[in-house]
């Protein structure tokens, strides 16, 4: 082992010549880390969240499945192509209705940006609607918006948590279209730059806004949000219990759900549904995924022999792309009686549903197109649902299909491709939090916003309650992990460290992680001192970090007060994961 750093570690006032704290008075206090929170009750400590910082502020990372989602920057500049919502343009718009059309052919190549982390790639939500009015036009049935809180508990155990990061052009009053992951999504902080204080609101077809109040308020701004949604979402399925009828889900729906279609528009809709043979007796389980079946079936196309009714054509010749899909179930399925929107972003549309017990549920129908190009998306993470779509899902939706990322699908590494398509069994879910590696998160040392710190003196032989017992350490005395040999081994490196710091003090540790040269994002970074000379013997824990973008992390970690007035080594390590053995600097 190449020694790391040295530190020493001193006592306060131990000397003659007077020494002081390190931490000078009025020293801004710096962004602190703290090892994962137990998250094992419907209020853990953290919700998944690392390291709070204060009242509002963004916590330093997120948990996502085997990950840590650092947070995105204040400071980056608007990248060239980026949407700027507020100002207009290609993918900053919200549709304030929709007609469908007849262009019923393969789409061409399809652009999404990404700008959630984990990505629901394609599934943004950024127009929804849930009314169809007598022409087939789709809108929002009550437009009104209703001012949103910021803040609250997440519960690990049924939301998913996400990153949001935009740029927004704000005017004073102005409500600017924000996307969204879920009609749920809830905004648990917020960080904006500049500084100005933001609203949130959301319409009856749960379409997000911001806007701010202030008189200052304009031009472009960074604005980072940390949010949560309902896991059922992006996992559907049918309600659990007894089997439901049709009609037992129009019972249940509340009178704010509950659809209002045109007559002419039912009349329409009968002779699909007489077609599929189902109505309102029908077993729920058995009406929606004759529903699902048909939809998924389209193909693009030219419609032959129209007949001037753009519902009953695409209908009864099983044509069209994601739009085409989604505008007909919708119809389809509000008649009858089971609460449908539409939803759509700048490259796809599927729909949402409503189901007593389940809430709002994501329903893909599949789409046709030659490519699809995906820009900010650059080390980020795919969601992983917590479950599989378990509806019917015919020849015609599993082939080829960009939902699924198959065919050409640019913007994306391999590694993330085949990262989404891991069953279950192969990697946990985004939501997951007690993931390999750290122990379901450890004992949930050092509370919100408060470093980490170490749990035993370094002479006992390394052992360190703080730690979990399975976390890899560069203690050579301690038991060692074997290696998986197809998975890859990063190399990690201290860069900086303070050379002395007083015992209760913080020390200041930079250090990078990189595999062939390239630096790893996202990897959760151990930090640990051990008595210099001895190979790394008599480790102690210190705390974690995060990596940036580039594979960089810098973290300031308390040191305990117990530790022997002595010289030490500053070392590192990282954990397995699914794609990366667990290491440390050597």
């Amino acid at each position: 082992m190449r020694p790391g750093p040295l530190l020493a570690v001193l006592a306060v006032g131990a000397t003659a010549t007077g020494l002081v704290l390190a931490q000078a008075p009025g020293r801004p206090q710096p962004k602190l880390h703290e090892e994962l929170p137990a998250l094992t009750g419907d209020k853990a400590s953290g919700g998944g969240a690392i390291g709070r910082s204060g009242t509002g502020a963004n916590p330093n990372a997120i948990v996502a499945g085997d990950k840590l989602l650092a947070e995105p920057s204040l400071d980056q500049k608007g990248q060239p192509g980026e949407p700027v919502l507020g100002k207009g343009g290609f993918a900053a718009d919200r549709m304030t209705s929709l007609k469908p059309d007849n262009k019923t052919g393969n789409d061409g190549t399809l652009q999404y940006v990404s700008v959630f982390n984990p990505d629901v790639l394609p599934f943004k939500r950024m127009s929804a609607f849930d009314a169809v009015g007598d022409d087939y036009t789709l809108h929002v049935a009550r437009t009104v918006l209703t001012e949103i809180p910021v803040g609250g508990t997440t519960d690990p155990a049924k939301r998913d948590r996400f990153w949001g990061d935009v740029m927004v052009e704000l005017k004073p009053g102005v409500d600017i279209p924000l996307p969204s992951v879920a009609p749920d999504m809830r905004i648990l902080s917020y960080e904006v730059k500049p500084r100005i204080a933001l609203k949130f609101s959301k319409d009856g077809s749960d379409n997000f806004y911001v806007r701010s109040d202030e008189r200052s308020a304009a031009g472009q701004y960074r604005l980072v949000f940390y949010a949560d949604a309902d896991a059922g979402y992006f996992a559907p399925s049918l309600p659990a219990g007894s089997p439901m009828k049709v009609r037992d889900v129009i019972a249940a729906t509340p009178p704010e759900l509950r659809p209002v279609v045109p007559p002419q528009i039912i009349r329409a809709a009968k002779v699909t549904l007489a077609n599929l043979r189902i109505d309102e007796g029908y077993d729920l389980s058995v009406a929606f995924n004759a529903l699902v079946k048909h939809f998924r079936a389209f193909e693009p196309g030219e419609i032959k022999n129209p007949t001037g009714d753009i519902y009953r054509d695409l209908c009864d010749s099983q044509t069209g792309v994601c739009r085409h899909r989604s505008f007909a179930f919708m119809v389809t399925a509000n008649a009858l009686g089971i609460p449908t929107r539409y939803v759509q972003n700048e490259a796809h549309a599927f729909v949402e549903v409503w189901f007593p017990k389940r809430g709002w549920q994501r329903i893909d129908l599949g789409g046709a197109a030659l490519r699809m190009n995906v820009t900010g998306a650059d080390d980020k993470r795919l969601h992983r649902p917590r479950g599989d779509d378990p509806f019917a899902k015919p020849p015609e939706y599993q082939n080829n299909q960009y939902t699924q990322l198959e065919g050409e699908v640019n913007g994306l590494t391999d590694q993330q491709k085949a990262e989404k398509k891991k069953s279950l069994d192969q990697a946990p879910p985004s939501g997951a939090v007690a993931t390999n590696g750290t122990n379901g998160g450890g004992a949930g040392q050092g509370s919100a916003g408060t470093a980490g710190t170490a749990g035993a003196d370094a002479n006992n032989g390394g052992g360190n309650p703080s730690a979990p017992q399975d976390r890899i350490s560069p203690d050579p005395n301690r038991p060692v992990k074997s290696q998986d040999p197809k998975k890859k081994t990063p190399e990690l490196l201290v860069t900086a460290s303070d050379s002395s710091v007083y015992r209760g003090d913080l020390i200041h540790v930079e250090g990078l992680v990189r595999y062939a040269g390239k630096g790893l994002p996202d990897h959760h970074v151990n930090v640990w001192v051990a008595p210099a000379g001895q190979s790394g013997a008599g480790s102690v824990w210190l705390g974690n970090a995060v990596t940036r973008k580039d594979g960089t992390f810098s973290a300031d970690l308390a040191v305990k007060a117990e530790l022997d007035l002595a010289r030490y080594e500053v070392l590192i390590s990282t954990d397995e994961d699914a794609y990366y053995n667990g290491t440390f600097s050597q």
